[in-house]
């Protein structure tokens, strides 16, 4: 008798106990046991075993069933039945469970260690599992369209040139869009940027660029002799043309103005030459390649109809070649940029008096390899020799730095090793006119200003035969 009574006890308390864990649930019309488990959270084992009644394949609309809640949850705890949300602005636990719809005990529970503590954005945060419904992504989808928008690759590349391009840290965008991360996204692929960024971009585009028109095929460094423009600059506005062949009608960033500056009446572009003549062993690719042309380009300027060249020939080469940048010497030769041999003959005559040229900038003058080096201090005034026009401007050359060249109605000058160029390829400048400041020897802090004649066939000529009180 003791024995019935003590068993019928426990069942009541039990019966208590699970009456306490319990929400019941009115089956609709449609509903599954799979699909009501899936909304509340919990298997089909655990609303089974709550509903001995139940026919795990049919249910009854209408009929309510028994939804276990701490009891099962208790149980998930502790067989890591659970999911993680990660925190994405910071917050407690208080916000998280007011977000995903979840009694705050539920998540104490789960996560004692954060009792009222403040959440990093970052933090794991334990949830019951298959709390993170649909619901969240499509609350997630709908804010990811509010706080974003979407840059679309126009000739492919990675995050890191969408980065350059529109000022934005790499870091933003690989924690915007982490499956492009180190990736090379092909055209038309859509990127995740801060909102208003993309705008912005072509904003910026339209009112502080224009765009130059490959005309043959190129490579940055052949657009940036031609236009007077700093390669680091091209290449800071087509990162994702930096070290690319160009092909024909491909439209290159250039600085607003630029391409006015390039253009004649009749929409032709002016070009100089300077000659070489060929020598042994010579290939018209060789050639090209030493002047920075492509063998096209040669082959069109001296209407060539076959690559076959023969010693003694004279072809005519864009001017830009004057800038071209040779091998870099080996250790042990002379820091100073070379001109090619064919260029190194006996000086020409031009048709200046000499000693009649004015010094380019105050200082002693000491011969160089080629040319002159004018000792003196940094900052000083260089001005223009005679009147001209500037045919290059810029820092391709490393051995030189920052250079200009004008040509005048006799002859070429160089200045190299300017701190500063104070005027663009194209521009016009009077005998006397600032041009640059004077900088130091490649970094090595000697103050001094490298100066060249030379003849319009490219020709050196001896600076100390033709400037003014040259000591």
């Amino acid at each position: 008798m003791k024995r019935e009574v003590l068993a019928l006890g426990i069942s009541v308390l039990l019966g208590f106990a699970y009456a306490k864990e319990c929400e019941y649930y009115k089956i609709q019309k449609g509903d599954t046991l799979t699909g009501i488990a899936k909304k509340k959270g919990v298997s089909v084992e655990d609303i089974l075993s709550h509903n001995k009644h139940l026919d795990p394949n049919r249910v009854k609309v209408g009929e309510k069933i028994c939804i276990p809640t701490g009891y099962v949850k208790s149980v998930r705890a502790k067989t890591k039945e659970y999911d993680y949300y990660v925190v994405e602005r910071g917050g407690r636990l208080e916000h998280v469970a007011k977000r995903l719809g979840l009694p705050v005990k539920e998540l104490e529970e789960l996560n004692p260690k954060y009792k009222g503590a403040w959440l990093e954005k970052g933090t794991k945060v334990k949830v019951p599992k298959g709390v993170l419904k649909a619901e969240q992504t499509k609350e997630a989808t709908t804010r990811a369209k509010q706080d974003y928008d979407y840059y679309v690759m126009q000739k492919g590349g990675k995050l890191e040139h969408v980065a350059k391009r529109l000022g934005v840290p790499l870091k933003e965008l690989e924690a915007l869009n982490p499956e492009y991360k180190g990736k090379f996204l092909s055209k038309g692929t859509k990127v995740k940027v801060p909102k208003g960024e993309e705008k912005e971009e072509k904003k910026v585009a339209e009112e502080s660029y224009d765009f130059y028109t490959v005309e043959r095929g190129a490579k940055l460094e052949h657009i940036s002799k031609k236009l007077g423009i700093s390669l680091k600059t091209l290449e800071k506005l087509n990162p994702e043309y930096k070290g690319v062949w160009l092909k024909k009608g491909t439209r290159v960033k250039i600085p607003k103005g630029t391409a006015k500056s390039e253009e004649i009446p009749g929409g032709k572009t002016k070009v100089s030459y300077v000659k070489h003549r060929v020598r042994r062993g010579e290939t018209i690719s060789s050639i090209a390649e030493k002047y920075g042309v492509s063998t096209k380009e040669v082959m069109r300027v001296n209407h060539l109809k076959s690559k076959k060249l023969h010693v003694g020939m004279v072809l005519k080469i864009p001017v830009s070649a004057v800038a071209k940048e040779e091998k870099t010497p080996k250790l042990g030769e002379k820091n100073t940029a070379s001109i090619p041999e064919e260029r190194q003959a006996p000086p020409t005559e031009i048709k200046v008096s000499k000693g009649s040229i004015p010094m380019p900038v105050d200082g002693k003058v000491v011969k160089s390899t080629r040319g002159v080096d004018i000792i003196t201090n940094c900052g000083e005034a260089v001005r223009s020799v005679d009147d001209g026009k500037v045919i290059y401007s810029g820092d391709d050359l490393q051995a030189y730095g920052n250079m200009v060249i004008i040509e005048h109605g006799d002859f070429i000058s160089l200045y190299a090793y300017n701190s500063k160029n104070m005027v663009k390829r194209g521009e016009t400048v009077s005998k006397g006119q600032q041009i640059a400041t004077a900088g130091t020897k490649n970094n090595s802090g000697e103050c001094m200003l490298h100066f060249e004649l030379r003849t319009k066939d490219g020709v050196p000529l001896d600076p100390t035969e033709y400037l003014r009180n040259a000591q």
